[in-house]
């Protein structure tokens, strides 16, 4: 073998500097030490140094000359060491990436010898067989060649005998074989009628079940013939709900576009409307504002005549009054002297009432004027505050106005705002800012003490009730989890189907998001929203966000439950159709399409090409569904690639379980990596478990009487859920037994059927029980049983 080159070496060359009489310009030993300082940081993927450029110039300036020519080897030996570990760490990552290669070829070729190795089980069993049918052949021919050498050695002796001269025993044999003879013939002659009257019989029977099997066959007919018309009528039916509401879309998308078109026709009208009653009250106001300056001018007439008056209005209203009564005074005491007066003084005395009477005629016309001032005062006082009032009300409906016209702009510019939008998804591209620091999370516990931890933080999940689940019930979810990221829970109304959900989201600290399914949904849009091309934008909803959400890198190792509730009011083989496809992709291909196109900008870095997002492993659909005239069944598509589980009725606790401490947020990658250590370690017991089922009388009866077999996809969903099951602390019983009750024996495979009968139901029955005899699995089938038995019932009443 030949040396190892040395890797150290080019370090030994560059600690002997060169002996150099004046330093090297700062500036090119910076242009190599930065780089390489940056370079070895990426490298041991550490935080490069906090230096900058001015940082190392200031402190090589303060060096002595010889100093830093004593510096400058330091600098060459760290550059090369820079480059060397670069190159060291890019030649890892290579060996990484060849290693990573190696682990997926040997993973496959794995795969392959298993696949191998379980054919060559196959054909062994086949083998062993054959030569288990001929080793009997061998013995049948070999006992019926021993029974012809006995044959022949009896005849040799008789043959010996009779040639022996034993006449009075050939002539004995001789009267029995005639007597013999004789009793042949009897028994000759009554087989015609006994052949008759057999005969008779047997054709009595034959007529008596084919009578039987007519009317079966017509009552089946017939069922079958009101079966084809119900069918027929209900796809007639569907055709026409599917015209209909079709017709209905396109009315509701005309309708919109219509109320779109209304809806800024009207806004249009608004800011019309608003700017003509703008005008008239800019108007009413400027004519308000003249009748205010006509009247401020009249006041301050009035206000120059009470000046020239000398006295305010209510001064001259009082001395109105004095006059009057000084006027009444002056008449009682004129009619007195004309009382006392005699006739002498008479014309004295009408020259003082003439006198009077001038007087108060003149009082009366002072009076008459000061009545009409005080009342053209009170009237510029009255016109004056309904003015002033007039006034108020306009400015204030002016001001009104003003803000309605604000408002207006403000909403017409919002949606101009939105038409302009630089991002099409606003409420992903801001997770993209918010949800950046990642969520702290923590182990599970392991699998074989995970069902107690979370049975216990389940019953204090919601706060005010305690929610009791049985351990079998949370050994076959956990077993879900592992096996499919859909989920179907069934059961009567009151079981905990959505409290089952909830629960176990706040116990582990996951993402719980519900959607509520409506009727009348048909595809994808009205589960994750839909492109308004009006608008620029695209209306995600709360499936859409959730999805995106478990992608960010602060919730990328959480888990998150999407919980579709009562999700078979509608079907979901229409709105959930793509996402049922796409499970059955490896992990990199489930691509979600939002858009035909790519916006033009603004697009959510986390969608690929900008419209497409990505179905994550840590996101479950967990469905609730009821059973009644309003939900429809589930297809065979939606039953074949989810976990079903039918809850129990519920019922109450019968130990205190412990109250958890804290709370908690379990680690979605390592809980993965639990489920992958456990199917290593239960791989043979599962694998020894799958032969036997493959080789059981049961496969056989199900392939031959119901059509029905283990595909492919069914195998790999048990190699999945049965080992974490197990590691959970279940049986195998328990597992296979949910597993051939939900997937077999339901509605529409094994059972549920009118083309079976009861015999071949109870055929199945106990190849079922044969096969959990010979495997050794303890518990019986309930679940399979039961099934069983309630059809076998059904079958017989019918």
């Amino acid at each position: 073998m030949g040396k190892r080159p040395n890797k150290n070496a080019p370090y030994a060359r560059s600690t002997i500097p060169a002996p150099a009489a004046v330093a090297k310009p700062v500036s090119s030993m910076l242009a190599r030490f930065l780089p390489a300082a940056q370079a070895t940081a990426q490298s041991l993927e550490q935080a490069p140094p906090v230096w900058n450029e001015q940082t190392v110039k200031d402190f090589l300036e303060k060096l002595p000359s010889d100093e830093q020519n004593r510096f400058e080897p330091f600098i060459e030996s760290f550059v090369h060491l820079g480059t060397h570990a670069a190159q060291a760490h890019a030649a890892y990552e290579t060996k990484a990436q060849d290693l990573q290669s190696l682990r997926l070829s040997l993973a496959q070729d794995e795969e392959a010898l298993a696949e191998q190795r379980k054919a060559l089980e196959l054909e062994r069993v086949r083998l062993e067989a054959d030569r288990s049918l001929m080793d009997q052949t061998l013995e049948d021919h070999m006992t019926a060649r021993s029974e012809l050498v006995s044959a022949r050695e009896a005849l040799a002796v008789r043959e010996a005998q009779v040639r022996g001269g034993l006449v009075m025993e050939r002539e004995a044999a001789l009267a029995v074989l005639q007597e013999q003879i004789a009793e042949l013939e009897a028994k000759r002659d009554e087989l015609p009628s006994l052949i008759a009257l057999q005969r008779q019989e047997l054709m009595a029977r034959a007529r008596q079940d084919a009578k039987l099997l007519t009317e079966s066959a017509s009552q089946e007919a017939q069922a079958l013939l009101q079966r084809e018309a119900e069918l027929t009528t209900r796809e007639v039916e569907i055709r026409r709900r599917e015209a209909k509401l079709h017709l209905e879309e396109e009315v509701v998308k005309t309708r919109e576009r219509g109320v779109q078109e209304q809806a800024r026709e009207q806004a249009q009208v608004r800011v019309d409307e608003v700017e003509s009653k703008l005008a008239r009250a800019t108007t009413e106001a400027d004519r308000v504002r003249r009748v205010r300056d006509a009247l401020q001018t009249e006041l301050e007439g009035l206000e120059h005549l009470r000046e020239a008056v000398g006295d305010d209005p209510q001064a001259l209203l009082d001395e109105r009054d004095r006059l009057r009564l000084q006027n009444r005074q002056l008449a009682g005491e004129l009619q007195d002297l004309r009382d006392r007066a005699s006739e002498d003084d008479s014309k004295a005395l009408r020259g003082r009432c003439e006198v009077l009477q001038q007087r108060l005629d003149a009082q009366k016309a002072e009076l008459s004027e000061l009545r009409e001032q005080s009342q053209r005062w009170e009237l510029g006082v009255t016109e004056r505050e309904n003015a002033e009032t007039v006034r108020l009300v306009l400015e204030k409906h002016k001001a009104l106005l003003g803000r309605a016209v604000q408002e207006l702009k403000q909403q017409v510019g919002e949606l101009v705002e939105k038409s302009n939008e630089s991002t099409v998804f606003p409420e992903l591209s801001r997770m993209d800012k918010d949800l950046v620091l990642r969520v702290t999370t923590e182990s599970a516990p392991p699998l074989s003490t995970l069902v107690d931890e979370l049975q216990s933080r389940i019953a204090y999940a919601e706060a005010g009730k305690q929610l009791f689940f049985p351990k079998q019930v949370l050994q076959l979810f956990v077993g879900g989890l592992a096996m499919s990221q859909l989920h179907i829970l069934q059961g009567i109304s009151g079981t905990g189907k959505t409290s089952l959900v909830t629960a176990f989201c706040a116990a582990i600290g996951a993402h719980c998001q519900v959607v509520s399914v409506q009727a009348g949904w048909r595809d994808q849009h009205d589960l994750i929203g839909h492109y308004n091309a009006f608008e620029k934008r695209y209306y995600e909803k709360d499936t859409l966000q959730a999805l995106y959400r478990a992608q960010t890198e602060a919730q990328k190792d959480m888990l998150h439950v999407i919980l579709l509730d009562e999700m078979n009011l509608s079907r979901p083989e229409q709105y959930f159709a793509e996402f049922l496809s796409k499970m059955e992709v490896t992990s990199d291909k489930r691509l979600i399409t939002l858009m035909e196109s790519r916006p033009a900008s603004g697009a959510p870095s986390l969608l690929r090409d900008g419209r497409q997002i990505l179905l994550p492993d840590n996101v479950w659909f967990i469905g609730t569904a009821n059973h009644d005239e309003t939900t429809n069944a589930f297809a065979d598509k939606t039953h074949d690639r989810a976990f079903v589980l039918e809850l129990p009725k519920h019922a109450p606790g019968t130990s205190k379980l412990p109250r958890p401490k804290t709370k908690a947020i379990w680690s979605f990658s390592q809980l993965t990596e639990q489920f992958r250590e456990a199917r290593v370690k239960h791989a043979e017991q599962v694998r020894q478990l799958l032969q036997r089922i493959d080789g059981s009388d049961l496969t056989k009866v199900l392939n031959d009487k119901f059509n029905e077999g283990w595909g492919h996809r069914l195998e790999q969903q048990l190699l999945r859920f049965l080992p974490v099951v197990l590691e959970c602390g279940g049986t195998p019983a328990l597992a296979l037994d949910h597993m051939l009750a939900t997937r077999m024996f339901r509605d529409g495979k094994v059972t549920g059927r009118h083309n079976k009968s009861a015999d071949d139901l109870r055929e199945v029955q106990d190849a079922l029980e044969q096969l959990w005899h010979e495997a050794g699995l303890g518990d019986s089938p309930a679940s399979c049983l039961k099934a069983l038995e309630k059809d076998i019932q059904r079958l017989e009443r019918h």
